[in-house]
């Protein structure tokens, strides 16, 4: 599919799709291993050597053959109940506008703890760190992030909260076996959290979320469920440390109410809310155009915090509106780093 021409890529796709039904088959056929044989030598699948950037076996159980040091090969599966495996697509690492205006996002910001959401997996998060993101840190002359860290959650998707420290991160914890008011996940992702040791040796605890998104939950009550989980175990964790941010994309506006059991709370403060946050009154919302009913992604601070902060801000500028100017190289919905936008929070720790 990396191909520019589908012609170029179709017969890769129409091998893959043949090779995986042959070697699910009860019976290994003599024309069926023959079959077998070709495509695997075709793109030489069981040569480790080979640089195997369009198809991959995988062989997890048993083996089709023992290959004599003559070429030849005597088969031992007679069909897929003597071998578990099948074929793969390679992947590469995508050079797209937008990814590439993401890492721009991220490097202009450059926040010591990044917050991220919707990450596949870690290793794709440190691929994207070390092939995208360094190169534009490189550019502004930041440094990169020492600690990539991503646990899995509750989306079959694998659409994941993450995060990239220059802090040391001394412990986290995944809350991705609570159940809700159904008995299914409480946290559609998970609501990590994160443990930083900040100066004087006091505990930094990070809350990163992301809410159920409002097409699932139109009504807001699983949301509602999620922020006042959320509160409880902020709740906890202020009991031992009176540093304690909770972040993320909550999908939800404050005027809705569902985010209330968050946003009352009397220890937490949305850093947007503050004085030090110069477009509270022009810019209130974090989607698309920024207008108060668009405010759904949250830095809200405890109160030691709220006294240490320094400034406030929204980079904006890898999303294209006419409200204000975006990036050189956001020229259309198409090469947008998101339709959300970077809330950021400079702390005097």
């Amino acid at each position: 599919m990396k191909y520019v021409n589908w012609a170029d890529g179709q017969p890769i796709l129409d091998d893959f799709q043949r090779l995986n039904w042959l070697l699910k088959q009860d019976e290994y056929t003599a024309d069926r291993k023959r079959e077998i044989g070709a495509l695997i030598d075709k793109y030489r699948l069981t040569d480790r050597a080979a640089k195997h950037d369009q198809l991959v076996l995988r062989e997890i159980r048993g083996k089709l053959w023992t290959q004599h040091n003559d070429g030849t090969r005597t088969w031992k599966a007679k069909g897929s109940g003597d071998f578990l495996g099948w074929a793969d697509l390679a992947r590469e690492p995508i050079d797209d506008r937008a990814i590439q205006n993401v890492a721009r996002v991220i490097a202009e910001v450059a926040a010591d703890i990044q917050v991220l959401v919707e990450i596949e997996d870690r290793i794709v998060l440190q691929t994207f760190h070390d092939q995208i993101l360094k190169l534009e840190l490189d550019r502004l002359g930041k440094s990169p992030y020492q600690h990539v860290l991503l646990m899995d959650g509750n989306d079959p998707r694998g659409i994941d909260v993450a995060l990239l420290s220059r802090i040391p991160v001394l412990s986290m914890k995944s809350n991705v076996h609570l159940r809700g008011a159904s008995g299914g996940p409480l946290f559609p992702r998970d609501c990590a959290v994160f443990s930083f040791e900040a100066a004087n040796g006091q505990e930094l605890v990070i809350f990163a979320n992301h809410f159920s998104s409002q097409g699932s939950d139109r009504d807001g009550k699983r949301r509602r469920e999620q922020a006042e989980a959320v509160r409880q175990l902020a709740e906890d964790a202020l009991k031992h440390t009176a540093r304690v941010i909770v972040a993320g994309d909550l999908n939800e506006s404050p005027q809705r109410g569902n985010l209330s059991a968050l946003l009352t709370h009397p220890e937490l403060k949305d850093a947007m809310a503050m004085d030090a946050y110069p477009e509270r009154t022009t810019f209130p919302g974090t989607y698309k155009t920024g207008a108060k009913s668009n405010k759904l992604d949250y830095l809200l601070l405890s109160k030691s915090l709220q006294r240490q902060v320094q400034a406030v801000g929204v980079e904006r500028r890898g999303y294209k509106c006419t409200k204000w100017t975006p990036f050189d190289t956001v020229v259309d919905e198409r090469s947008e780093a998101s339709d959300h936008h970077c809330v950021w929070v400079d702390i005097d720790l």
